[in-house]
């Protein structure tokens, strides 16, 4: 029966570093890790395998003689770490017995020299992966992110300024532990400017975030910033968003965004996804903007044009909205399902014409899972001591979910 201990080396230094990796180091016959990670260990005289890829380590590990192996990793073992791949693999032998081994995190560390408690931070990590900053930003009030070589603290801040967000408070911290430490605070605007590190760490500070309660309500009409643009009512945007089955990581198309309301809400339960609103209509984008301010809802971004031609430069959806497709319907659901196969598709429509169109679209497409519902609202209004009930136009909403050949 083989060993490995995956032992977290801590945030650093190797002042951090406690008594019980310690001594499992000692105990090892082989040391697996990044040069980086090996560079204090050499004299201990022990054989070495330097490597950062899980595949590798784990290949060498089935192959190898010694029964004793410590993988270094750096922070903690079980935050963001190479542990994660190595464990999945190596648990699949059964001759190797498995020992996770914790450290400080730089989550720790890092909160502790703000004087910060971090059992309430959101945590992300940009270091190789993509990342959706506006959304974790806008929905909770602390974010840490372990940002990384080609997405770092000046990058993020820069697109937090970019979206409106130059005023939050951000805070960094580059070689954490070490003599050289350096811990800067200021604007995210001011942050954008300046230079750091590969590695470092942040936490955005936002107090005035969005509350995922807001994701659970339907919003009323009179909440919108309103023009000549046109706007889905409150009852039938509630049937709408329903319909596309959203998931809170989603990419969502909303064509013929008008006034945004549906954007808007659709965008509430977006935590960690991004919503493109389509307006052709300069003043209705402009209500887009409003509303977006108004609500926080940084996660959307406005596309000024006319599809199909202004959704082909965008990432793939799972979703997509169609309030008004300026007699383009068939080339629009077209050009979307060659993006995304399976993609979600609500059309909403008042006339007829509308209407068998939309159809016609589905049959042609092979959508599954297609549902037509007719939705006839009246809401009361006061007439001296009466109420009248007051009928709004009726609306189709067709929905299908994409066949997935194209």
């Amino acid at each position: 029966m083989k060993k490995v201990a995956i032992i977290g080396l801590g945030i650093g230094s190797l002042s951090y570093m406690h008594k019980k990796a310690a001594e499992t180091i000692e105990a090892c016959d082989c040391l697996i890790g990044a040069k980086r990670m090996l560079r204090d260990f050499t004299d201990l005289n022990k054989q070495i395998y330097e490597s950062s890829n899980a595949e590798n380590i784990c290949e060498y590990i089935n192959q190898g003689s010694p029964k004793a192996y410590g993988i270094l990793v750096s922070g903690d073992s079980g935050f963001y770490s190479l542990s994660k791949k190595v464990t999945e693999i190596l648990k699949k032998s059964k001759d190797i017995q498995i020992e996770n081994i914790p450290a400080v995190s730089s989550l720790q560390y890092f909160a502790s020299k703000l004087n910060l408690p971090w059992d309430n931070m959101k945590y992300v990590s940009a270091h190789g992966r993509n990342l959706n900053i506006i959304s974790n930003v806008i929905f909770n009030k602390k974010t840490f992110i372990l940002t990384g070589s080609d997405f770092g603290p000046g990058h993020i801040s820069e697109i937090l300024t970019s979206k409106g967000l130059g005023h939050l408070k951000v805070s960094v911290g580059e070689n954490l532990s070490y003599g050289n430490e350096r811990i800067v605070e200021d604007e995210a605007s001011v942050i954008a400017k300046m230079k750091f590190e590969g590695l470092a760490v942040m936490i955005v500070h936002n107090d005035d975030c969005i509350s995922i309660d807001e994701g659970y309500r339907s919003i009323k009409d009179e909440e919108f910033v309103t023009g000549r643009a046109p706007m889905t009512k409150s009852e039938v945007r509630t049937v709408c968003v329903g319909k596309l089955n959203l998931k809170s990581n989603y990419t969502v198309y909303d064509i013929g965004a008008g006034t945004g309301s549906v954007s808007v809400e659709a965008a509430l339960k977006l935590y960690d996804g991004t919503l493109y609103a389509v307006e052709k209509d300069p003043e209705a984008a402009a209500l887009i903007e409003k509303n977006i301010e108004k609500f926080k809802t940084y996660n959307i971004e406005v596309i000024k044009g006319t599809a199909p031609e202004a959704i082909e430069d965008l990432p793939i959806p799972d979703a997509c909205f169609m309030g008004g497709s300026s007699g383009n319907m068939d080339e629009i659901i077209n050009a979307v399902l060659k993006k995304s196969p399976n993609v979600n598709v609500v059309i909403n429509t008042i006339t007829l014409q509308s209407l068998n169109e939309a159809i016609s679209c589905m049959e042609k497409y092979e959508f599954r899972d297609v549902e037509i519902v007719n939705v006839s609202v009246a809401k009361s209004k006061k007439a001296g001591k009466y109420d009248l009930m007051i009928g709004q136009n009726p609306i189709y909403i067709i929905s299908g979910k994409g066949s997935g050949v194209r």
